[in-house]
């Protein structure tokens, strides 16, 4: 008889400093499938779900998918729609059975209206309802915060290695060839973890101290009888108890190795904990730079306001600044105002249309006032495109109703509904060309450089006290476990 695994994926980022709910609108804007509907539509997009697909099919293992639904980082997620999502697995697991595994995709930083631990709040229910020896395994985000519930619950739990995050398929199969030793009985697997007190800024894995890092736990994994090891940068914005970063290791039934291996691994973390930093430049100096860079394009990066954190991307800080030093030959992505894409779609295209665009859903402090200008509508469409770049490379994007208003040089991309521009398609959608153009600007934090880096002339990260800035003294945290760095003092 066949080996049966169930499949999954239930994702958020979720930013406890943003205001409001996440709902299950929000997850249908971006996706929400289950039962049928949910293997087709990932056929195609190359994240964890396709690798689960895929290498069960070559292990010749049958598989069911339950539900696949994430959406964009933003508040909280509404207990109702957690529930809904939740109660499918379970009775995915308990109806559509026997299943020998249960293989998921999650992300390791949503929290709930009322919870912090949504991931292991779902890891404990799936395990009341299987029951404590059926292995169940999980895909996480290197952004995920890591907490003792996960670890008491997973039979073991795989993190991205690289951010970007361009090897969410490998990791996906990774898991499932796992999955499938296990099932055949070839493997035992067991999971040690080890929280370190950092709050890691938003730093890509090809630069320090990460690089050095994920070369150490690559090291590892060619030991013999080591099956995994991560470091997860943890999501400092979810002001939890247990965010920060971590590390994992899974061996073959070996729990004293893997124990040995997140200790001096964690120990490796703690005394870098200096590199955790990061450099931005002023905005006015960044557009000054920009403006005289004799190459092009020159890339400004608004990380602050970065809808992949959960911002709500319609700060005018920097745009503003760029009309103010009357910069040319520009595009801007993005900003989510809806009220301004009505606006344009109304004026038409090819015709002048008075705005009152963004600073409207964050305190101005953070993001800005409306930008009153008078521009000229350029382009008018749906928003939708398909990710051609690295990451996330088939998956369909919906940006809703979505214009181009060029505003003195600088054509704008406005948009109804919250994404991160993190892929040069953003662009081309609405008729521009990237590398044709002087400057370029994105509200992304680092998932931009994948497939913007062979574009781009010259990278800018931007300094702005936005809802995802990387200076977390900029916050109030009342739920993370202190001290931790670099919010405390440390000897």
């Amino acid at each position: 008889m066949k080996k049966r695994v169930l499949i999954g994926e239930l994702k958020h980022e979720t930013n406890s400093f943003i205001p409001g709910l996440t709902d299950r609108v929000s997850y249908e804007n971006f996706h929400l499938k289950t039962g049928e509907e949910t293997a087709p539509y990932f056929s195609a997009v190359k994240t964890e779900m396709l690798g689960f697909m895929q290498t069960l099919e070559e292990e010749g293992i049958e598989f069911t998918a339950s539900i696949g639904a994430e959406a964009v980082p933003g508040g909280p997620v509404e207990r109702s729609f957690f529930d809904f999502a939740m109660g499918n697995i379970q009775k995915s697991a308990s109806d559509e059975g026997p299943f020998d595994g249960i293989l998921l995709a999650l992300h390791g930083a949503m929290v709930l209206e009322d919870s912090f631990d949504a991931e292991g709040e779902l890891l404990s229910a799936i395990r009341k309802t299987v029951g404590p020896d059926m292995p169940v395994m999980a895909t996480l985000d290197l952004h995920g915060n890591f907490t003792e519930e996960m670890q008491r619950h997973a039979t073991a739990c795989f993190g991205y290695d690289t951010y970007p995050h361009i090897d969410m398929l490998e990791r996906g199969a990774e898991a499932a060839r796992i999955m499938a030793r296990t099932i055949r009985g070839e493997i035992r697997p067991v999971m040690r973890s080890k929280r370190i007190p950092i709050l890691s800024p938003t730093i890509p894995t090809a630069k320090e101290p990460y690089a050095g890092l994920m070369r150490l736990a690559s090291g590892f994994e060619k030991e013999p009888g080591v099956l995994s090891v991560s470091v997860t940068h943890g999501f400092p914005w979810s002001d939890i108890p247990e965010a920060g970063v971590s590390v994992l290791a899974v061996t073959d039934n070996d729990e004293g190795l893997a124990e040995k291996i997140v200790t001096e691994l964690g120990s490796r973390v703690w005394e870098r904990r200096g590199q955790f930093t990061k450099e931005f430049t002023a905005p006015e100096t960044a557009v000054k730079m920009a403006v005289e860079s004799s190459e092009f394009p020159v890339l400004l990066a608004d990380t602050s306001d970065n809808p992949g954190g959960g911002a709500p991307a319609d700060g005018t800080q920097l745009l503003s600044e760029m009309i103010r030093q009357n910069v040319e030959n520009a595009a801007f992505a993005l900003i989510a105002d809806p009220e301004s894409a009505e606006r344009a779609f109304s004026a038409g295209r090819g015709n002048p249309v008075r705005l009152s665009l963004g600073g409207k859903s964050a305190p101005r402090a953070n993001h800005g006032a409306p930008i009153e200008a008078e521009g000229r509508v350029i382009t008018l469409s749906d928003g939708r495109y398909t990710i051609t770049g690295p990451m996330c490379t088939g998956l369909e994007v919906n940006m809703g109703k979505t214009a181009v208003v060029q505003i003195g040089g600088i054509d704008v991309i406005i948009c109804t509904l919250r994404t991160q521009p993190w892929d040069a398609e953003v662009f081309r959608k609405v008729g521009i060309e990237p590398a044709s153009k002087k400057i370029l600007c994105v509200k992304s934090a680092a998932h931009f450089r994948a497939s913007f880096e062979p574009i781009a002339a010259k990278i800018i990260e931007v300094d702005l006290p936005g809802l995802v800035s990387n200076n977390f003294s900029n916050f109030t945290f009342r739920n993370i476990l202190r001290p931790v760095f670099p919010l405390d003092p440390f000897n």
